[in-house]
């Protein structure tokens, strides 16, 4: 969604996330801006950085900017071939609060974070309220698919187990150096594991109930490893309950 605003005689054009209604970046008037497909001269304005803009007709910025936005989940391919005329917002479709590339599946995931947001809770998508399917008892916070980061435009919980920021006004994401790590995968030890033993010990462990209770919300986001010094030390602990993991 696109907000304008203007105070004290200073204009403001934001794009904001589409569940929670926070702002995600700042445009310029050279994002929302077209030439009528009639005029045939050239047409210059400065862009965000003060540079020289040529601009050009809604069908041509349109097609430069719908792969960019399939590539960030923000369309798919049927929207965008609906949408050729005019996305959602002209010359914007619609925006969540975040992005991030997910490195182990090496894709960018466009989402809303801010699962608590009082907008966020109110909103439902095709009947279904984004809190329920979020917060529900039964969608565990962390399993071999990843730990939850948000919800995408759709509705769907975004998973990852590793990714790298994209910054949201510059559309740059950080470097390598920079991975971060969510849940479980934030302990070496067990980020090493095959992913086929890393859901043995997950699904092993929850199914000890005296392990579950001692631990608490760390055994559903699973951080739990992280006060182990390896695996062997985990199995112990987890076999001290009464569990039969090997």
């Amino acid at each position: 969604m696109i907000r304008y605003v203007k105070s004290g005689g200073v204009e403001t054009i934001t794009e904001v996330c589409e569940h929670c209604g926070e702002v995600a970046r700042t445009l310029h008037v050279s994002d929302i801006t077209a030439k009528s497909e009639k005029w045939t001269g050239e047409i210059k304005m400065k862009d965000a950085s003060n540079a020289d803009f040529t601009l050009k007709t809604k069908k041509q910025r349109i097609a430069e900017v719908t792969e960019s936005f399939i590539r960030k989940g923000l369309l798919d391919e049927v929207e965008a071939a609906e949408q050729r005329q005019g996305l959602k917002y002209g010359l914007r479709a619609e925006s969540m609060c975040s992005e991030s590339i997910d490195t182990v599946n090496n894709v960018t995931q466009s989402f809303c974070y801010r699962t608590d947001n009082r907008k966020f809770l109110a909103k439902e998508i095709s009947g279904v309220s984004l809190s329920a399917s979020f917060h529900a008892s039964s969608e565990i916070t962390a399993n071999i698919t990843g730990s939850k980061v948000g919800v995408d435009r759709k509705g769907n919980i975004i998973r990852m187990q590793s990714y790298k920021k994209i910054d949201m006004e510059t559309g740059i994401a950080d470097v390598d150096a920079n991975v971060k790590y969510k849940g479980p995968q934030e302990t070496s030890w067990f980020r090493a594991l095959r992913s086929t033993d890393q859901q043995y010990l997950i699904e092993g462990a929850r199914a000890v109930n005296a392990f579950v209770r001692r631990y608490g919300e760390e055994s559903e986001n699973f951080k739990v490893v992280s006060r182990f010094r390896s695996r062997t030390e985990f199995v112990t602990a987890v076999n001290l309950d009464g569990g039969r993991l090997r």
